[in-house]
């Protein structure tokens, strides 16, 4: 017991406080004390009482997993036999799913453009201009894409528009925060040397800066088309319009259980067949 002891408690010195190196030569090296145990000593801390404020048990998960009655794999079982009858009807939503992602994330990649103007400290010298145009992209990147689509229901109603103008709002905030920080990173010489021969900021911008980003601009645009196919395909939880309304329906209703695997398989085909579209185009503007 005593060597197990002494074997711990070298092994906790070692870990925490390493020895003093010998070199060949005679020097003592002190090696740093290692920051890593640290870290897993405070992960270990939050993992606790992060697992006691969500009652998190891995018992009650194994458990409650591979219960056959009430589990999810008795949940599975209503999805058969799958009615394969109701693909017809599920082009239409995934259509309209399809063009809200592609008209909110057009709309929401134009008005960041001008908004990553405002917010690139190196084209913009009025502070109240730069810090007002930051907060509000911060504001805008607070919030979940649902809420937008939430409130925007409540304004124009059931259906399809308030479900574009919640992507148009998200891909705003997330594409004019990355525009902006590239802008940060260009070379403004060419930008100064058309400004010195007294044309405006603006046409400066125009000539010198956006040829230089545009690739980038393209690639960051298609990237938040992409993302925003998966988050339309959602937006009909909340009555904004798209395939997820059908997907909704089709889980809260047994009976029609059996339509959610053609439901799940247009959203995955739909998903994977645009992610491809938009890394090819990526890949050739890049």
């Amino acid at each position: 017991m005593k060597k197990i002891w002494t074997k711990v408690k070298s092994f906790f010195k070692e870990t925490f406080a390493p020895s003093p190196l010998v070199l060949s030569d005679g020097t003592i090296s002190v090696p740093p004390k290692p920051i890593m145990p640290y870290i897993l000593i405070g992960l270990v801390v939050v993992f606790y009482f992060a697992a006691q404020v969500t009652n998190f048990s891995l018992w009650v998960l194994i458990t409650r997993f591979f219960n056959f009655q009430y589990g999810p794999i008795s949940y599975i079982k209503r999805f058969f036999p799958v009615d394969w009858s109701y693909m017809p009807k599920v082009v239409d939503p995934i259509l309209e799913t399809i063009q809200m992602s592609f008209l909110g994330s057009f709309l929401g990649s134009v008005m960041a453009l001008p908004a990553a103007f405002l917010a690139s400290n190196n084209l913009t010298k009025n502070k109240f201009v730069l810090t007002a145009t930051r907060g509000v992209l911060s504001i805008f990147r607070s919030l979940p894409i649902l809420i937008y689509a939430v409130f925007f229901k409540l304004i124009f109603g059931l259906g399809a528009l308030p479900g574009t103008i919640a992507i148009a709002v998200f891909t705003f905030g997330i594409v004019a925060k990355m525009l902006f920080e590239k802008i940060e990173t260009i070379d403004l010489g060419a930008y100064q040397a058309i400004q010195s021969t007294g044309a405006s900021k603006l046409r400066s911008f125009i000539s010198a800066i956006i040829p230089e980003i545009l690739p980038s601009y393209y690639s960051m645009s298609l990237y938040a088309f992409e993302i925003n196919i998966r988050y339309a395909a959602i937006l009909g939880y909340v009555g904004a319009g798209g395939i997820g309304f059908d997907l909704d329906n089709a889980m809260k209703i047994i009976n029609n259980n059996n339509r959610i695997i053609p439901i799940v398989l247009f959203i995955f085909i739909t998903v994977v067949l645009i992610e491809n579209l938009s890394r090819f185009l990526r890949r050739r503007l890049g």
